[in-house]
């Protein structure tokens, strides 16, 4: 016979208390200085919210409901605060309770451990070497092999091939098997987006845009010099972490030019992250967010992204955010 559990008991109402977290960090009424480190904090924080509320629920009952999701959600949540904090004891409890489930999962739950897997190891290898590279396109085949009706194989493609910017012919496989696979329009505007940025390579670049102190940036008239192009917004703290790694890398290459632009729709959103970050910028903007031109013709669907544009205006790399000094230091010899 199930258990029965009141609407009002201490199992439910901590169990409420853990779906209310799902929505992510309120919004603070007072916006403090919007610095990498800061927002990094407030998500850390809302992580350990979640984690205490996981913590409280499965302690309210010696047989509480949803065990499973309840400590695969605990498991998610200790491997993302040990990715932020750099902590491999708590990689590894996430690890052990991820195991420890495997062991009581039935096939559908195995499927979503194996996904958690390796989304986890793709989070950690934002940048990968060959290798790894290479290990995480077979582990994605290996996933979709073991469950060949699992919709999620396309979009772990899809994610799969960003890692594969320097090798674009394999990256337009990928992807293409990927498109073949996806029932999802969104995916599929992804991926076209994907293929879009792909054929880019060793293509020159033409555009004009607003600048943020005013007038209009014709991208023409910075040719006879190198460009780093990095697209960025605000609220990403990807994009503020990979801002100050650019300008930590450049300062090594003084002739490159710097072009920023913002996808955020409010002004003051750039403005503040430009005083931060963009004194030896060009930084634009143009209040079209996602929608803006600039975005669209050239496949732009995710932040930070960060381009190298030789004297000729011609796209060099797509990845520059990977290995960052070693890339630069070989597209400025090649030049």
């Amino acid at each position: 016979m199930a258990t029965v559990i009141a609407a009002n008991s201490p199992e439910e109402n901590a169990w409420a208390d853990v779906l209310r977290l799902d929505a992510g960090p309120r919004e603070q009424r007072t916006a403090p200085k919007q610095t990498a480190a800061a927002l990094k904090d407030r998500y850390l924080a809302h992580l350990s919210a979640q984690e205490k509320a996981l913590i409280k629920y499965l302690l309210s009952s010696p047989a509480v409901p949803r065990l499973f999701e309840a400590r695969f959600r605990l498991a998610r949540v200790l491997a993302l605060k040990a990715e932020i904090e750099n902590d491999p004891k708590k990689t590894q409890q996430a690890s052990d309770l991820l195991s420890s489930l495997e062991n009581e999962a039935t096939p559908e739950q195995k499927s979503h451990i194996a996904f958690t897997r390796l989304t986890q190891t793709m989070r950690l290898q934002r940048f990968p070497t060959k290798e790894q590279r290479e290990g995480l396109l077979l582990s994605v085949k290996a996933f979709q092999a073991s469950y060949p009706t699992d919709p999620r194989a396309a979009g772990l493609l899809t994610e799969v091939a960003t890692r594969f910017d320097s090798e674009p012919r394999l990256k337009k496989t990928i992807l293409e098997e990927a498109a073949a696979l996806s029932t999802d329009p969104r995916l599929q505007l992804r991926i076209k987006d994907d293929l879009k940025r792909t054929a880019l390579l060793g293509k020159p670049l033409r555009f004009s845009i607003s600048k943020l102190s005013g007038g209009v940036l014709n991208l023409d008239t910075l040719k006879g010099d190198p460009v780093v192009l990095f697209y960025f917004s605000e609220d990403s703290v990807p994009s503020l972490v990979a801002w100050e790694s650019l300008n930590e890398g450049l300062q090594a290459h003084p002739k490159i030019q710097r072009v920023a632009i913002s996808l955020d729709k409010k002004i003051h959103s750039t403005q503040t992250v430009t005083k931060e970050y963009g004194a030896s910028w060009l930084v634009c903007w143009d209040g079209l967010s996602w929608n803006s031109p600039v975005a669209r013709a050239y496949g732009i669907n995710a932040v930070p992204t960060a381009w190298y544009l030789d004297p000729q205006g011609k796209v060099q790399s797509l990845n520059l955010l990977e290995d960052l000094p070693a890339q630069l230091l070989s597209l400025e010899n090649n030049r």
